[in-house]
C-alpha cells in the first residue's frame, strides 16, 4: 500500500550567534521539526520531536533527510 503524495512547505531559517553554522527547519506556523549544525564538513540534522540524529554530505540532503523522518515518524 502506498501513500497519496502530500506536498509539505517550510521554512529553513538560518540561526545566528551559534559556534557553527546552523539552521531550523519549520512548518510555518506550525512548529519546529528539527535542526540541521554543519560540524566537521557533515550535516548533523536532529529531530525536535526525540532528538534522532541524521547526517549527511549537503544542507540540501539533511534537510531532505528531516522531511523524510518527519512524515514517517512524527507526523
Amino acid at each position: 500500500m502506498s501513500k497519496k503524495t502530500q506536498n509539505i512547505d517550510v521554512e529553513v531559517n538560518e540561526l545566528k550567534g551559534k559556534g557553527v553554522p546552523t539552521w531550523e527547519v519549520v512548518i510555518p506556523n506550525k512548529k519546529s521539526i528539527g535542526l540541521i549544525e554543519k560540524i566537521e564538513g557533515r550535516y548533523r540534522a536532529t529531530t525536535s520531536k526525540n532528538s534522532y540524529v541524521l547526517f549527511a554530505k549537503s544542507l540540501e540532503s539533511s534537510i531532505n533527510d528531516l522531511l523524510s523522518y518527519f512524515t514517517l515518524h512524527e507526523k
